[in-house]
């Protein structure tokens, strides 16, 4: 009997395994890196000075708009703004087709730099890759109070202007 429950728990420990195991691969694991901003690229992108190493960082969950867009410039001189003199924490998520590390960013007094971007109006909730309610939440009052480039009459998405420039 003994020898029996014993085969029992043990098979129900692999099939839980099994089952697991696909779920594992799916989810990058998440690494936090701690350094400087050396250099702003625009206003969703920074490189990131590591122990002699540079690291691009891509911030998650939003979308600046680009250089050449309205607010692109102001969207940029933000982000150097929340960045400038700070050690920051980098929670690096995942890695996009240009090798950017994508991540959280937050400044020593625990300032979320990606929600503080679109708070400010200076860039969308990316929702194409986030459904994050913080995010969202901050954009639909930034929208509401015409904060940064929500007091143009008719802002065009990053993704939209994109689009538009390779056709």
């Amino acid at each position: 009997m003994r020898l029996c429950c014993m085969k029992y728990s043990t098979l129900s420990c692999i099939a839980v395994i099994l089952f697991l195991l696909p779920l594992l691969a799916l989810t990058p694991p998440s690494y936090t890196l701690k350094g400087k901003a050396v250099r702003i690229v625009d206003g969703d992108t920074f490189d990131l000075l590591v122990d002699k190493t540079t690291h691009r960082i891509r911030l998650a969950g939003i979308d600046a708009p680009e250089k050449s867009q309205d607010f692109g410039t102001a969207s940029k001189q933000l982000l150097g703004t929340l960045c400038a003199g700070e050690v920051l924490t980098v929670v690096v998520t995942d890695t996009d087709r240009n090798k950017r590390k994508i991540a959280e960013v937050y400044t020593a007094n625990k300032r979320w730099v990606n929600k503080e971007m679109i708070a400010k109006g200076m860039a969308w909730h990316f929702v194409k890759y986030s459904k994050n309610k913080e995010l969202a939440a901050a954009e639909q009052l930034a929208r509401k109070q015409k904060i940064g480039l929500w007091s143009l009459s008719n802002p065009v998405a990053p993704w939209e202007w994109r689009k538009k420039r390779r056709v």
